[in-house]
């Protein structure tokens, strides 16, 4: 699931050093946040969506990657991607199943993995992170090289289930691990491992081509 679809996506945004803007020391030279570029490019963003194995798919094209797993329990999203695009992600979802949106795991606190918990929570989501997770998107936070200031998440944003250690669930009949890795590119990082489809969603600690951004 590490692929570059998000250097593909700020590529339409004009960012020609795609996925690489987002480190700190190639933004101060950007005159405009590259948070306000990727949000707009966002509502016209295209949402491809590839089928992994069994009833696991990613849908790529809205910020981060998001996995999807479908079934009887729901869908289960791993990240939310970016709220100007919920149409195209909303029809996306449709396309894999007529399950309900039930789940939604937050990777970590970056607003291009987190900037949709709030419209998939209003749809039924009970969202899960790591605590740090909550924490950060509790207060505001001043990133300096992104040039922004995120405001606080509203309550119905916010990660209702805080996992303090290693978890696992079953849902779908699928087996999934979630453990926290650090050091790794925030202070809340966790994968997902998707254990019967052998699939993991390691989010941003690697980069397909790339040394890891920690």
């Amino acid at each position: 699931m590490m692929s570059l679809s998000r250097r593909r996506f700020l590529a339409t945004a004009s960012l020609t050093t795609g996925a690489f803007c987002l480190h700190p020391r190639f933004l101060f030279a950007e005159e405009e946040s590259p948070v306000i570029v990727i949000r707009r490019a966002a509502a016209t963003a295209k949402i491809n969506v590839q089928k992994l194995r069994d009833n696991v798919s990613v849908l790529e094209g809205s910020g981060g990657n998001i996995a999807v797993l479908t079934g009887r329990d729901g869908k289960l999203l791993v990240d939310a991607g970016i709220t100007a695009s919920r149409q195209r992600i909303a029809q996306a979802l449709s396309s894999l199943s007529s399950d309900p949106v039930k789940h939604l795991i937050n990777t970590h606190w970056h607003f291009d993995h987190t900037d949709g918990n709030g419209w998939l929570h209003s749809v039924g989501a009970e969202i899960m992170a790591r605590e740090n997770t909550l924490k950060h998107l509790s207060a505001a936070t001043r990133v300096e090289g992104w040039n922004f200031t995120f405001p606080p998440a509203p309550q119905g944003a916010l990660p209702t289930k805080v996992l303090t250690g290693d978890q696992q669930l079953y849902l779908n009949g699928t087996t999934l691990e979630l453990k926290y890795y650090p050091p790794a590119h925030t202070d809340s990082d966790l994968f997902v491992q998707f254990v019967d489809t052998d699939i993991f969603r390691v989010a941003e600690t690697f980069w397909n081509g790339y040394f890891p951004f920690i």
